[in-house]
């Protein structure tokens, strides 16, 4: 679910402007906007490679974005194109609603949103985009309300977030909803810690497929508590596909900038290693996550010795 603007590129005697390329769009405000999950596009090219080279960018403001909003470039129609998720956080729509009077005043072009109502820079501020977050909420709150569904996920510009009935609950009883979901959002998208990256292997042998994770010594990291594969990893394997999971267990021998100093002590079953976790060393983030505290070396070993003896 989605809500998109359009604005027109500027006509010129022989055609169209030049597209923006990326640094001119992430400076059209006078604010320092970034590019999310752009891979490993060296940034030189990125930032001087037009907009129209992407199927879309995710753009945000660091510190301030939760789901960003997402640019892209309409070769067929010369028109620029502002997405913003349903729901977005009243932030990324405030900062999104900005970009799109920008981009207008730009190009000198009116507004158009995809359900046909035309707005100019002089009352694109107006345009209701609280009732949008309410009615996303709604629909995580009604898709809640299915006894098969668990949890709902959305994503963030940094990490996706799960709700659950008592989140939705904790939102939709607070005096503002969609500042209580706002804030919920932000909060867990900057986190001070490693996300970590689910792993798939195949045994040689039996042929089987095992999903892994790795916890580092001394680093926070936000773990699955119950882990499953992610929606990015989705086309590549499925649930069913999977064996079993486990978690290597990482020291850290010298200096921690050299790659060749890090180890693997141990893989732990994922389970096990969950249900031997100490409490007092993680806190659930959401409905499917949790942040695990940085465990020293000893602390980290200590979990191996658990299942040895």
């Amino acid at each position: 679910m989605s809500v998109s603007f359009y604005v027109k590129n500027k006509k010129k005697f022989l055609g169209y402007e030049t597209v923006l390329n990326v640094e001119e769009a992430l400076t059209i405000l006078n604010k320092e906007l970034n590019t999310y999950n752009t891979g490993d596009i060296d940034i030189n090219d990125l930032l001087l490679s037009s907009v129209s080279n992407y199927e879309c960018l995710l753009i945000g403001e660091d510190k301030v974005s939760a789901r960003g909003f997402e640019l892209s470039y309409d070769n067929k129609n010369k028109t620029y194109v502002v997405r913003i998720y349903t729901p977005s956080s009243r932030e990324d729509w405030l900062l999104a609603l900005e970009y799109i009077k920008a981009l207008a005043k730009r190009f000198n072009s009116e507004i158009v949103n995809e359900r046909g109502e035309v707005y100019t820079v002089d009352n694109i501020d107006k345009f209701d985009y609280e009732n949008d977050i309410i009615y996303g909420i709604a629909t995580i709150l009604s898709g809640l309300e299915d006894k098969e569904v668990k949890v709902y996920n959305i994503y963030g510009i940094n990490r996706v977030v799960s709700f659950n009935q008592e989140m939705s609950n904790k939102i939709e009883n607070s005096v503002s909803p969609i500042d209580t979901f706002s804030n919920i959002i932000k909060e867990i998208q900057y986190l001070d810690a490693y996300s970590a990256n689910q792993q798939f292997y195949q045994n040689n042998e039996d042929h089987r497929i095992i999903g892994a994770y790795t916890l580092t010594e001394n680093l926070r990291t936000i773990l699955p508590y119950k882990p499953s594969v992610e929606f990015e990893n989705s086309d590549m394997v499925k649930n069913e596909d999977i064996a079993f999971w486990n978690i290597g267990l990482v020291t850290i021998d010298g200096d921690e900038n050299d790659r060749n100093g890090y180890n693997v002590a141990a893989h732990l079953d994922y389970d096990d290693f969950i249900k031997n976790l100490p409490e007092n060393k993680y806190r659930f983030i959401d409905a499917s996550y949790i942040m695990v505290e940085p465990l020293n070396r000893e602390e980290l070993l200590g979990l191996l010795e658990i299942f040895v003896n």
